[in-house]
């Protein structure tokens, strides 16, 4: 009889525990990231309001003006109200601001849309490939990269397929010394930092910077 207090008391703990877990997967779930059904309707919420994003083509997409970054959970009042909030958001080449729509995940609809400057999320695969287009199609440019290949290998650059290449959004904070005037619009405009190497991992001393909000190869630095 004197174990029943015992067994009592373990029982209680582990309701206790078991209550605690219970409440930590509510809560978490409460707090779970967009599930791919929410992104989907979002997507086509912003699409919808944004006709030119539509495009699967980054040419299009680039002359629509128009580029989906991200689509993310709002997490800002989900701990007071529980609601399950998204953010979108899209960079406007036309003016250089990032909208960021913020979207009611439940009933898909917009509740609100701000404007951003100097607001630069990462690159997407359209605007990698941009940047690398405009690398390739710019003679002097390619030039540039032919030689380094060359020093590198002691080959000959025959196409772009030969190399391997990374990009990311700069900024002109960066690197403050060692830009020009058109290298320092990169903030307020959107840009891009090409790493280049080879498919044997040697990294290029020289490293081109495009400015996608402009179309243009502002720069080549070198490391």
């Amino acid at each position: 009889m004197k174990s029943k207090p015992t067994m009592f008391l373990a029982g209680a703990k582990y309701l206790t525990v078991l209550t605690l877990c219970i409440g930590s997967l509510a809560y978490a779930g409460s707090q779970d990231p967009l599930s791919p059904n929410e992104q989907t309707k979002a997507e086509a919420l912003v699409t919808t309001s944004l006709p030119a994003l539509k495009s699967t083509d980054s040419r299009t997409k680039q002359e629509s003006g128009y580029e989906l970054l991200l689509i993310e959970r709002d997490r800002s009042e989900d701990k007071k109200s529980g609601a399950r909030r998204a953010n979108a958001f899209v960079y406007d080449y036309k003016t250089d601001e990032t909208i960021i729509y913020r979207i009611d995940a439940e009933t898909n609809k917009i509740l609100s849309s701000v404007r951003k400057k100097n607001m630069q999320l990462p690159l997407t695969a359209n605007e990698i490939e941009r940047a690398l287009n405009l690398i390739f199609a710019d003679k002097e440019t390619f030039n540039l990269i032919a030689n380094e290949y060359q020093r590198i290998t002691s080959k000959p650059l025959n196409t772009p397929k030969d190399l391997e290449a990374k990009a990311f959004v700069f900024s002109a904070d960066s690197l403050p010394e060692q830009l020009n005037a058109a290298s320092q619009q990169c903030g307020l405009h959107r840009c891009a930092q090409i790493l280049l190497y080879t498919h044997d991992s040697t990294v290029f001393e020289i490293s081109p910077i495009v400015n996608l909000s402009a179309n243009l190869i502002t720069q080549i630095v070198g490391f």
